[in-house]
């Protein structure tokens, strides 16, 4: 005999406490680096944008705002965090989070290989850590409600975050060798340096579909083909603000021409791209509280379309490419 639905799941009455159990019951604590034996016991609260150096530099009150919602306010646009715990995530022990990172953590970037690769690495740590905690969660709810199985819209839902961690997989088996050897040089990247500071920090990762001249580099409806990841961190440091954009290497490198496009860009194109990327495509942005307060409703409502995917409608209704170098409303680098 099958198994049947559970009741009580499907109430709407209980969607918040079901969401929390979800939540909860889904989330994951593993070490994401590859010399387990080195492992520390104890999975800890790693910090995906650097506590002491970013969080702190951009907190009032030893707080941040994040668009990232607390699992007892599932719909809140924007959330107050602590500081301990903003960015957050269970993916590495307390040992491998100190020694891994530690260049990064204890020196101003250098532009070095290594530095490039420990900034990627985290980003990529993050966003692959969710994704797995996504499809747990898929399976969760499949779980509690068994007679989805196996109906094709439903399938169709759940596929994209399978196929993400697959395809991220491979990002991670050049991750894994390059720490093992230490040989970073694994990634071709561009890093812009802007000569003003910043009340926000972002990072994330976008599987990169059309160029900046809106042609195509990748058809994301190939679901034989392993889709390329491109990766970006946004940090203020000292008085200035860096931004790191990257890719595994490849001997075909598909993103060549948007690297072009990149280093192209005047400094004004690069804090447009930026502004339309980072709500779009950003794992983590946090915003310091009184920045945020300062911004007018017009302008954080236009941000909070672009994160929940107005540029992705604008394509699927529209027909014509997301114009990512059209300035939006607001501009994050003068909150």
């Amino acid at each position: 005999m099958s198994k049947k639905d559970d009741d009580e799941f499907t109430k709407p009455v209980n969607f918040l406490r079901n969401y929390k159990e979800l939540k909860r019951e889904s989330k994951i604590k593993q070490c994401l680096h590859p010399c387990k034996d080195e492992c520390s016991e104890r999975i800890i609260g790693a910090h995906s944008l650097q506590n002491n150096k970013i969080l702190k530099q951009i907190s009032d009150n030893g707080c941040v705002y994040m668009p990232y919602p607390k699992n007892d306010n599932p719909f809140a646009v924007i959330t107050k965090w602590g500081r301990k715990e903003a960015t957050v995530f269970t993916g590495f022990c307390g040992y491998h989070d100190n020694e891994l990172f530690k260049p990064i953590e204890n020196n101003t970037f250098d532009y070095s290989d290594e530095h490039i690769f420990l900034y990627t690495y985290r980003c990529f740590a993050l966003g692959y850590h969710r994704k797995l905690e996504n499809v747990n969660l898929q399976h969760k709810i499949l779980g509690r409600r068994p007679s989805l199985i196996g109906i094709d819209d439903i399938d169709q839902l759940f596929l994209g975050e399978k196929l993400a961690v697959s395809d991220l997989e491979e990002c991670k088996e050049v991750f894994d060798r390059a720490i093992i050897s230490k040989q970073y040089n694994v990634l071709t990247s561009v890093v812009w340096k802007f000569e003003k500071t910043i009340n926000f920090a972002a990072s994330g990762h976008t599987a990169l579909c059309k160029d900046l001249n809106g042609e195509l580099v990748q058809d994301i409806m190939d679901i034989h083909t392993p889709m390329k990841h491109v990766f970006f961190t946004v940090f203020p440091e000292g008085d200035k603000t860096l931004c790191l954009l990257s890719w595994v290497k490849n001997k075909h490198d598909i993103f060549a021409n948007y690297k072009s496009q990149l280093l192209n860009l005047s400094d004004n194109e690069r804090i447009i791209y930026l502004n339309n990327l980072i709500p779009m495509e950003a794992e983590n942005i946090v915003i310091k509280p009184s920045a945020w307060e300062s911004f007018q409703s017009d302008k954080k409502d236009e941000f909070g379309a672009l994160m929940w995917g107005m540029g992705q409608f604008s394509d699927m209704i529209g027909g014509e490419s997301y114009n990512m170098l059209e300035s939006p409303s607001f501009n994050l680098f003068e909150l």
